[in-house]
């Protein structure tokens, strides 16, 4: 699974380089020079898999793999910090690009809706307060704050291509920073939520979801490519376990991937600079196992366990 999310994500890297200068709605902003990119990463040493290239600072994304690809977790792993930025106060903005236009045949937007605005402050949010950024002497945990849903765009301005390339959801996602007043925020997880029938290439059979990074304005944001998960049925989570009653079979996958993409974004914004591991990210150790209904106040939603370093395993809540 890694090694195939590698060379997926090196593909969709070719991509970005040939597409983002041309892309309608491109916010990408290009920097130049080896300290443009330590000061467009925070002052953060740049990780494994950031790629400067033709003006166009960008990242390799990190993949979840569908139920049949995931891999059972080996023994004594841990995850290890490596000096990366991690989102402290997490908020989430949800880009719904092109829903009206395309369609939503499951009641995808309602339920991502409603499960970003509740997931905040619960017990399986609280699993990364246990993880930390340092810079210098200074450590500062991750926060869990209860309102962590900080927009909502649907996007129906700019058309949504038939297999958008890495490069056109990573323009989306600056869009979006214009969107919400331009400012990235740097504790921000913006999640490009593609429609019914317009998905990347390779979703649903070699991954569900990815996350990555791309540079607005000199800062880096963290963003999710989140496609229409009811289109790869069981592959990507459809009918996993008796589902809740806020959600169908059907679109059981889609709290279940954004969950695990989120809680990635949160503990490793920068791909494979913050809390990873070997065999992957948070969410990649426990992927596709132990998937229960989860509460999040007054409503349960379908949820993966996520990795906890100090009991080693994967739990649903902490502590």
């Amino acid at each position: 699974m890694y090694k195939r999310s590698r060379l997926v994500g090196i593909l969709g890297c070719a991509a970005l380089v040939a597409m983002v200068g041309c892309s309608a709605n491109s916010g990408v902003t290009p920097v130049s020079g080896t300290t443009a990119q330590q000061q467009a990463l925070r002052g953060v040493p740049m990780g494994p898999g950031w790629i400067y290239k033709d003006g166009v600072l960008y990242h390799t994304p990190h993949y979840m793999s569908t139920v049949k690809a995931a891999s059972r977790m080996k023994q004594d792993i841990l995850l290890s910090y490596g000096g990366g930025a991690v989102l402290v106060h997490p908020r989430t903005y949800l880009i719904l690009w092109g829903y009206t236009t395309y369609g939503d045949p499951n009641g995808v937007k309602p339920l991502l809706h409603n499960y970003l605005r509740v997931m905040g402050g619960s017990g399986h949010n609280n699993i990364y307060t246990q993880y930390y950024m340092k810079v210098g002497t200074t450590t500062t945990d991750i926060k869990n704050p209860s309102r962590q849903l900080k927009g909502v765009w649907e996007d129906d301005t700019n058309p949504v291509p038939q297999n958008p390339t890495d490069a056109q959801v990573a323009a989306e996602a600056a869009a979006a920073v214009a969107h919400f007043g331009g400012t990235p925020d740097l504790n921000g997880s913006y999640v490009v939520a593609t429609p019914h029938g317009r998905s990347s290439s390779g979703f649903g059979t070699q991954w569900c979801a990815y996350h990555g990074a791309t540079s607005v304005g000199g800062k880096i944001i963290s963003y999710t490519n989140l496609p229409y998960q009811p289109d790869a049925g069981a592959n990507c989570g459809a009918n996993f376990i008796s589902p809740p009653s806020d959600e169908s079979g059907a679109d059981e996958g889609v709290t279940i991937v954004e969950g695990h993409e989120y809680g990635e974004s949160v503990t490793d914004p920068d791909p494979f600079s913050g809390w990873n591991s070997p065999q992957g990210e948070i969410g990649d150790l426990c992927a596709w196992t132990n998937v229960q209904n989860d509460p999040f106040r007054t409503k349960s939603y379908s949820s993966q366990p996520m990795f906890s370093n100090a009991t080693a395993s994967c739990v649903h809540s902490y502590p």
